[in-house]
């Protein structure tokens, strides 16, 4: 008994890890892709806004998928991609995240970052539900 403890408190020490709770994604309203232009280009930013709510289930379904998967980055301030997707419940804004080919980022209340690996096919498929083209309202 004392060795399985032990050996639960060891595994644990390891790797700061954060269980993701999302504020209630399926009440969203509205769910938004921000993409910022780059800097060395004359490429535009692109802002993607979903409203329906079995779209809206989609991305709260990808994120649900990895919920456990965050792991405390060793940094305070992180250079954080351009890409981000934004939770809101009518006017407030309930969870924020950046998305780059390979990870996925989050803030904590509290201030600490988290980053979660992601394939770049799985970064795809996120971005994929955004452009899907039913109801989505590009605006450029």
């Amino acid at each position: 008994m004392f060795l399985a403890c032990w050996v639960i408190f060891a595994m644990s020490g390891c790797a700061p890890h954060y269980v993701l709770r999302l504020t209630n994604p399926e009440q969203s309203t509205t769910v938004t892709l921000f993409e910022g232009g780059r800097d060395d280009t004359e490429e535009d930013d692109r802002t993607t806004v979903i409203d329906q709510s079995d779209r809206i289930a989609k991305v709260a379904s990808f994120f649900q998928t990895k919920k456990d998967e965050f792991a405390l980055m060793d940094t305070d301030f992180p250079r954080l991609p351009r890409c981000t997707v934004i939770f809101h419940r009518d006017l407030e804004e309930t969870d924020r995240f950046w998305l780059d080919p390979t990870h996925l980022y989050m803030r904590t209340p509290d201030g600490k970052y988290f980053a979660c690996k992601l394939t770049e096919r799985e970064s795809r498929k996120l971005v994929d539900i955004f452009r899907s083209t039913s109801n989505a309202n590009p605006s450029e």
